[in-house]
Formats: C-alpha cells, structure tokens, sequence
C-alpha cells in the first residue's frame, strides 16, 4: 500500500477535512478546509485546541494522521478528502457484485 507524506506547508488543492474520530468511526469533530486553505494552521490550531483540554499526539502528523491519548481514551485526527459523513463503502470489496 503505498503511503504518502503530509506537506504541512503546501495547501490543499482539493476539498479536504480534517476530521478527529473515535476509535469505532464515530465522527466527533471536522473541519472543511477549502481549496487553498492553510493546512498547517488549522492542523497546528486544532491540536493546540486538544492539547489544551489534555490530549497529547503518539506521533507526529507526518503521515496525514495522528492517534491522540488522553487517560484511557483515544482518538484519529486525520486529514483526508473524504467527507467524513459519506455513506458510501470506503474500501474495495472482491466480494460485491
């Protein structure tokens, strides 16, 4: 699977969102960033947001995503171009016909 490195510098030239979910998929906050949009700031605000209400990143975001702890609990921030409220299947499936 091939994998690709976040610029945070660049800005999108797509739709993009930045989504934060829960460990079962369950969208608890996003943010649209139109065409143009800083990404590094608004990815360097919202983590200063969580950081602020106690969550620290494992990681960097260098990958588009970073798991983020708090006590027990996880979550994703992830940056992507999919809606995060898209109904459609998000994976390929050999077995559909």
């Amino acid at each position: 699977m091939a994998r690709y490195r976040l610029d945070p510098d660049s800005k999108p030239r797509a739709l993009r969102y930045l989504v934060l979910w829960d460990l079962q998929w369950h969208v608890v906050a996003h943010e649209l960033l139109t065409v143009g949009t800083d990404a590094s700031a608004s990815i360097a605000a919202t983590l200063t947001r969580l950081a602020d209400d106690g969550w620290h990143a494992e990681a960097s975001l260098a990958f588009g995503f970073v798991f983020l702890r708090r006590g027990a609990e996880r979550r994703l921030l992830m940056l992507s171009s999919r809606d995060p409220h898209a109904q459609s299947a998000q994976s390929f499936s050999p077995f559909r016909s």
